[in-house]
């Protein structure tokens, strides 16, 4: 047997969540974000899919993941988030490569109009952003780079209740009323924002998360397929008898006579240490608790209500019956970190 923790991708799934997206949209261009090397699940594997399902406009992070996107997909549009540096340009030119304008500075690049850029203003985020007291110099910038794209982000999009989602669309409508129309297309939502509805929308929208299966939100999960199924298989069994510790520290004492299995996996393939003894895992659909400390590379189950299991037999990490919006819940963090933290060691196998 391998021993080898490995993930399946699903194809039929990233189609699926992307045509989802797409038809929540309406009229709307659905784009996808696929920095992070598309949040973990590998851009290698997702760009092609999201193309073939007709997705035509990609974001990324860095100039770098644009060049290697852009060896993949020759027609696509691609935006690169954090804008690049002057001497960068060129190359950008030449791999028709368009960066975000963060900063009204970069207004004096010479012949920016010629990368066909989008100019992203601050709303409420504070992060990146021109932030709304530069108008004037958003003017002039816009006058300069003639951009294709006005974009900004929501800060709570993930909170369809919050009253700042609405503040920030409209301080968003209020700069595109001043810009009078310079600007061809607007963008504001990613995959929360979307599902806020129709006036967020706008002429394109961004979904990242929900294309790989997880949820903005995950203790509200929105039915996403999952496109990643994470597996181990069993290495070891044992019979214990009660008041025997298990793992590290012994932090672990049998109330009963158990049976265990070890699987291959830990934190150094991204399963996180919060998880010990609160995590669960699934085989042949039925739910196993871990016992123990989760370590870089093995992780311990009660298997005591599967009698059949053996030496090799395969464990669900994550997939259809332990969700990624579940173990995001017990790991007190979001269906982002966990996926954008699959260790690279891990066998990767496209269905």
């Amino acid at each position: 047997m391998s021993r080898r923790p490995r993930l399946i991708l699903s194809k039929q799934a990233l189609a699926q969540n992307y045509q989802r997206l797409s038809s929540v949209s309406g009229s709307a261009e659905c784009a996808a974000s696929i920095k992070a090397d598309a949040y973990g699940v590998g851009f290698e594997f997702a760009a092609p899919v999201l193309w073939e399902a007709g997705c035509q406009t990609y974001f990324v992070a860095y100039l770098e993941e644009a060049l290697a996107l852009r060896e993949l997909l020759y027609d696509a549009t691609i935006y690169v988030f954090h804008g690049f540096d002057a001497g960068d340009f060129e190359i950008a030119k030449s791999a028709r490569i368009r960066p975000v304008i963060n900063r009204s500075e970069e207004a004096l690049i010479p012949k920016i109009e010629h990368l066909n850029p989008a100019v992203h203003v601050d709303t409420g985020m504070r992060r990146l952003g021109i932030p709304h007291y530069e108008t004037d110099r958003l003017l002039d910038l816009v006058e300069q780079s003639k951009p294709s794209l006005l974009m900004s982000h929501l800060a709570k999009a993930d909170e369809p209740l919050s009253t700042d989602n609405l503040t920030q669309l409209e301080h968003f409508n209020l700069i595109r009323h001043e810009l009078g129309g310079a600007c061809p297309n607007s963008s504001l939502a990613n995959t929360a924002g979307i599902l806020l509805g129709s006036a967020f929308h706008f002429e394109l929208v961004r979904p990242g998360i929900g294309l790989y299966g997880g949820s903005p939100d995950p203790n509200d999960p929105k039915g996403f397929e999952p496109v990643v199924t994470w597996q181990a298989q069993v290495m070891e069994l044992q019979d214990i008898a009660m008041g025997e510790s298990v793992g590290y520290g012994g932090a672990f004492l049998a109330s009963r006579e158990l049976k265990l299995a070890t699987i291959g996996i830990g934190y150094a393939d991204g399963y996180h240490r919060v998880l010990s003894g609160q995590g669960e895992v699934a085989i042949d659909g039925q739910i196993c608790p871990i016992v123990g400390r989760v370590s870089m590379d093995l992780v311990t189950l009660d298997v005591s209500a599967i009698p059949n299991i053996k030496q090799g037999t395969w464990v669900e990490i994550m997939g259809p019956t332990i969700s990624i919006d579940t173990i995001a819940v017990k790991a007190h963090t979001i269906a982002y970190e966990l996926l954008t933290r699959l260790g690279p060691r891990m066998e990767r196998v496209v269905v």
